[in-house]
């Protein structure tokens, strides 16, 4: 988070940090800092469609830099070049999906690109005369400087009512788009660049998002980008898309090819293709905010900001204002996903092993006792050191020593460490049990809902806008890649339309 711009941000900056040292108390009376769970998983999560589409409602902002020559991808309907606002994809076959006749008509002369149809993956030939026949065009750019654009975490391009446009309406557009209707993407996009020209003075060049796959609102498409090439597109009839008319939630046009893309971007973006600023960033669980309300229909209790006052926002949107104002270029960003990496890579199934039931307690001690081995001196014993050693375990003598990402890493990390430490002491086994359980669901890694030995030609589907289904965010299960839907209560609600942007 950046430094507090007022006399009540200072104090809620100083609570929170002397919040992520709060030891831990007796074993009977367990505590976790409250909200450093969140900042570690919004950490672990950023630019990864897994964990952002489990977490989907995010509440945090980071600077990011696209490096200068990454390949990005632009679908629309006419082969002329693009100009001004518009959608960029970082798959190839995500910007397909919008390289359809249906997506609205060419753009007049001399008028650039028009606002496509909100509804570009359902089939409205019928509705609107066109030829299904005639397809669009896939337009392929390489950066032509290093972009900055400011990454709005979880999935805040999904246009839906659950909470996922949660911190970019409320937060950073300052509620402007109050009680208009539709998906009003271009009225984003129009604000946005309007801002990153005007209020925040050309230091942002777009916005990152992410839906089914991650995409960039950009503000300048002739100054930002090269144009590599311009190919067009198979038609959807050749393809053996579904005919007009049908209903293809379940069956989206080029499902297989897509949903694959996405699924590879999982566990990250890749190629460094982005790299995010977690030394200073904006985080709406910094604020000793009330986000948690457990009123969403489909029974997950995720964060909220519908229900809080302007007053109580204006402290996040100020902090977000001097985050982007002041942001040094100059600086080397330090990479602590990589350290949340470790800590979730070495602890994951560990735990689920540990809290399964399945150990007697001798064999339950026996194993904590040779995961803490490391970090014990049995020849003067001292579980307060024990805990602090156990939790500095993956950050680096190197790595900067102040932060709110250091101090969520580590406290995340001393939270399961010192509740192994009490795990081990404890003498009734369903007490040592219910401990570690109380510590996973703290903790609420989305690794532990992955899937197990998909084959090749499957996928592990969850919900992912505007597909999926209550049940595939329970119970996450591998399906074939072209036919990736399941049966039951549509997550997103039954009228939850699919994306308007690339």
């Amino acid at each position: 988070m950046t430094g507090p711009t007022n006399p009540g941000a200072l104090l809620r900056t100083l609570l929170l940090l002397f919040s992520l040292h709060i030891p831990f108390i007796a074993a009977s009376e367990l505590k976790f800092p409250p909200n450093v769970n969140h900042i570690f998983n919004a950490i672990h999560s950023s630019m990864r469609q897994w964990g952002s589409s489990l977490h989907h409602n995010g509440m945090s902002f980071f600077i990011a830099t696209v490096p200068k020559g990454t390949q990005l991808y632009h679908g629309n309907n006419f082969s002329e070049p693009v100009n001004g606002i518009e959608w960029l994809a970082f798959e190839p076959e995500h910007a397909m999906v919008f390289a359809r006749s249906r997506h609205g008509p060419p753009p007049p002369a001399g008028k650039g690109p028009q606002k496509r149809s909100q509804f570009p993956l359902q089939l409205q030939d019928k509705e609107s005369g066109q030829d299904q026949n005639q397809t669009g065009w896939l337009h392929t750019y390489t950066t032509a400087k290093e972009l900055r654009l400011l990454y709005i975490d979880g999935m805040s391009a999904a246009k839906t009512e659950n909470g996922t446009l949660d911190s970019q309406d409320r937060i950073l557009l300052r509620d402007a788009l109050k009680g208009k209707f539709g998906m009003l993407e271009r009225e984003r996009a129009d604000m946005i660049c309007h801002m990153a020209q005007e209020k925040y003075k050309g230091r942002l060049d777009g916005v990152l998002r992410m839906e089914a796959g991650f995409e960039i609102i950009l503000c300048d498409f002739a100054r930002d980008l090269n144009e590599v090439r311009v190919t067009r597109v198979k038609s959807e009839d050749k393809a053996g898309h579904p005919p007009p008319g049908r209903d293809t939630e379940g069956n989206i046009d080029g499902a297989k090819l897509w949903y694959k893309a996405i699924a590879a971007r999982y566990n990250g973006i890749g190629g460094n293709r982005v790299i995010l600023e977690y030394g200073k960033f904006v985080t709406a669980y910094a604020y000793g905010l009330d986000l948690f309300r457990p009123s969403r229909s489909n029974g997950n209790s995720l964060p909220r900001l519908n229900h809080l006052v302007a007053d109580e926002l204006r402290p996040i949107r100020n902090d977000l204002d001097y985050l982007i104002l002041n942001y040094d270029t100059s600086r080397t960003s330090y990479n602590w996903q990589g350290v949340a990496d470790m800590v979730v890579q070495r602890y994951a199934h560990e735990l689920r092993y540990l809290a399964s039931g399945r150990l007697t307690l001798q064999k339950l001690h026996e194993e904590i006792e040779n995961s803490l081995g490391p970090f014990i001196d049995y020849g003067d014993r001292n579980t307060g050191l024990e805990a602090e050693e156990c939790s500095m375990q993956f950050v680096p003598a190197g790595a900067p020593t102040d932060g709110l990402a250091r101090n969520a890493i580590r406290s995340v990390s001393r939270s399961i460490c010192s509740t192994m430490i009490e795990a081990w002491k404890q003498t009734d086994h369903g007490a040592a049990v219910a401990q570690l359980r109380s510590l996973m669901d703290y903790l609420s890694w989305t690794t532990w809902k992955d899937c197990n030995g998909c084959a090749d030609n499957e996928i592990c589907v969850i919900p992912i806008w505007p597909m999926g289904t209550v049940e595939d965010y329970e119970h996450p299960q591998c399906r074939e890649a072209s036919r990736p839907s399941g049966q039951g209560r549509r997550y997103w609600g039954e009228h939850g339309g699919p994306s308007g942007s690339q």
